[in-house]
């Protein structure tokens, strides 16, 4: 056994011992009361906490995107096609991907398919929005998905046209996801490496578990072969999944059974687990597409009452919550906007046992619907890095008062809401402590009323993380028998 000596535990200040063995915790406690150990490290009073826990994330797409063109920072079109223009000339075969495109920064607002042609016509080119509902495609990559002008826009999503009524390359949602479908697949090894480079990144930012929020998008069996693969190589943290509805209860899902060795398979390793299922709600704000109550700014609401996109007509919603809750699962459901929120909670209430459930971003929220939301009894995770990264598009479009509510973490939690903060990377880099102190000082033009304390924010990301992920005692807490990886957290405090 091994002791970690003179600590200060971060939700209290109590100089404290650790004593580990085999990567757990054995004993935990004040300084100098716990049983003989062999001294491995004296912390000289460092403050510290749980490895961070990051329960709603990408993991495959994260380690994908670190090999493709990143346009963060890049504010016009001008910017943008230069990169592109350079990647084409470095990297010339096959598809031509570009990641944290951001229409809001540019003068012109989205490019278009004639201005990527002026890159290449024939090369297939996508540039994916920054919030992952949303891109613009070049003429080669409608070409190759078989978009045309005859093309009727897909439920939920569509293709915006010009004047003539043909795609002018902006897919949004649906037809976005159809767009990209026909990006050719990695292989199960190349999966495998993607999730290591992505453990990797994350293990650098003191995660210690990460839960991918949609396993399933591309091919359910060949993503479980590559998670069960990257654990058996050597993958730095935890794995847990959530697994995308229509890969599980969808038309082409594979035969129950053989789902069910796939996972069983991947959780015999000891270190990974799936833990839910994934329903999309609505869309993004940063695309206008999040299903809100009333209008985006400046625009009138293009729903009578609500604007915004639907993936699913309500009594859709209600029906897949309750498969995928009476096949014994729970159940997670993006819902950014408000109405969408609503239609969220109709649908956990319609199980009969909503809090088993959990709501993933609740960005734009009520009072009543947070005292509805507490009253169900479910968890909810937010994204704190949101704020940081995104503002300047909420700002365009929702306006400085809607803006300034987003992401009520304060009011979430004093409602008694179980409430977990993580990433969903890789929106966004992913970075723990930018979270937290995110969550516990707020830009500037978002409500300092809603701010968590830095030991709340802290608890959210592990504990509260942990206990959505039905890992409870298992991470996150450094308790006898938990992991017993740790992070140093003076900074943040």
């Amino acid at each position: 056994m091994e002791l970690v000596q003179n600590f200060r535990w971060f939700e209290n200040g109590e100089v404290q011992d650790m004593v580990i063995a085999g990567g757990k915790v054995v004993w935990r406690g004040a300084s100098g009361t716990g049983p003989t150990a062999t001294l491995a490290k004296s912390l000289n009073g460092a403050t510290i906490a749980p490895g961070f826990i990051d329960n709603h994330c990408h993991i495959i797409a994260s380690g994908i995107d670190l090999g493709r063109l990143n346009l963060t920072g890049l504010d016009s079109h001008e910017a943008v096609l230069a990169a592109l223009r350079d990647r084409n000339l470095s990297e010339p075969d096959g598809w031509l991907l570009a990641v944290q495109y951001d229409q809001n920064r540019y003068a012109g607002g989205h490019l278009t398919r004639a201005e990527l042609d002026q890159i290449s016509s024939a090369r297939p080119i996508l540039l994916r929005h920054f919030n992952g509902h949303a891109s613009v495609a070049n003429s080669a990559a409608l070409e190759i998905a078989n978009v045309t002008a005859e093309t009727p826009d897909p439920e939920g999503g569509a293709y915006r046209r010009d004047a003539s009524g043909a795609p002018d390359g902006v897919l949004l949602e649906a037809a976005h996801e159809r767009v990209w479908g026909f990006v050719p697949d990695p292989s199960v090894e190349g999966m495998a490496d993607a999730i290591i480079r992505a453990g990797e990144s994350m293990a650098g930012y003191g995660i210690t578990i990460a839960c991918d929020m949609q396993t399933g998008r591309p091919d359910l069996l060949s993503e479980l072969k590559a998670y069960t693969l990257a654990l058996e190589n050597g993958c730095p943290i935890d794995l847990r999944l959530v697994i995308q509805w229509g890969a599980m209860f969808g038309r082409r899902a594979a035969a129950p059974e053989v789902i069910q060795e796939h996972i069983a398979a991947f959780e015999a390793t000891g270190r990974g687990r799936v833990v839910g299922i994934k329903i999309f709600a609505d869309g993004a704000i940063g695309s206008a597409t999040a299903a809100i109550y009333g209008a985006y700014e400046g625009a009138e609401p293009e729903h009578g009452t609500w604007s915004g996109q639907l993936m699913y007509a309500p009594e859709k919603l209600k029906a897949m919550t309750l498969t995928a809750h009476d096949a014994g699962y729970a159940v997670s459901v993006h819902a950014i906007g408000d109405y969408a929120a609503d239609l969220v909670m109709d649908a956990f209430e319609a199980t009969g046992e909503p809090s088993r459930h959990r709501i993933e971003h609740i960005m734009l929220m009520s009072d009543a619907q947070i005292e509805r939301l507490s009253k169900i009894g479910c968890a909810a995770t937010m994204q704190p890095e949101f704020l940081h990264r995104f503002g300047h598009a909420y700002l365009r479009n929702l306006g400085a008062e809607r803006t300034a509510k987003l992401k009520r973490f304060r009011s979430v939690l004093d409602a008694g809401i179980p409430l977990s903060l993580s990433s969903d990377r890789p929106i966004v880099p992913g970075d723990p402590r930018l979270a937290i102190r995110t969550a516990s000082h707020r830009p500037a033009g978002f409500d300092a009323t809603e701010n968590l304390t830095p030991t709340e924010a802290i608890f959210a990301h592990t504990v509260e993380a942990a206990n959505c992920l039905g890992d409870t005692g298992r991470f996150g807490t450094l308790q006898p028998g938990s992991d017993a990886r740790y992070v140093l957290v003076d900074d943040l405090l």
